[in-house]
């Protein structure tokens, strides 16, 4: 018997299937490359890209009920979805490029790791952005941030909700089936 890892290959229309109909509260643990926000843009293309990993992204959470409940304030209302419409419960469609978004919720206690760098494909070390001059202001400066809530959620108790592009995902665990993503 071996204890090699067993990974299944899924194209990203099975996976918005499977996420589609993901409808219990679920944890997932997901890895993607997406560009970095902070990073400069030439001829409209982020310059560095970032692989991360999140051990523990949590599906199915209502952000309205989840700040109701850290607050105890049952008259917080979320703001409505702008530019995203609702498929399910965990998949979106950006109105404006129709690209399918996993909608997700990542607590404070949790590990989001950045697995690397990538400038033109290349790996590349954040001193080494540094030293091409590839990062903005923001990087250097970042601004501070609001806790949930519109900042009523205390800190200890933050979480962030995300909506990925399932186009840069490049692995998933979901119900305990390891998934490589391939075109």
């Amino acid at each position: 018997m071996s204890n090699q890892l067993q990974i299944s290959k899924i194209n990203k229309s099975d996976l918005v299937k499977l996420l589609t109909n993901t409808t219990k509260s679920t944890v997932v643990n997901v890895e993607y490359v997406v560009d970095d926000k902070r990073s400069k843009v030439v001829n409209k293309l982020n310059q560095i890209q970032k692989h991360v990993k999140i051990t523990h992204l949590y599906l199915n959470h209502d952000y309205t009920k989840k700040v109701q409940n850290l607050t105890n304030n049952s008259e917080f209302e979320a703001f409505e979805l702008k530019g995203k419409t609702r498929l399910s419960s965990t998949v979106l469609i950006s109105d404006k490029t129709n690209e399918f978004l996993l909608d997700g919720k990542i607590l404070n206690s949790e590990v989001t790791e950045i697995l690397g760098y990538y400038h033109n494909g290349n790996e590349i070390t954040e001193a080494e952005g540094v030293a091409l001059g590839l990062w903005t202001n923001s990087y250097y400066n970042p601004s501070p941030k609001k806790t949930s809530g519109r900042g009523t959620v205390s800190g200890d108790d933050d979480f962030k909700m995300i909506t990925l592009g399932i186009k840069n995902i490049i692995k998933i665990k979901l119900n305990g089936v390891h998934y490589e993503l391939i075109d």
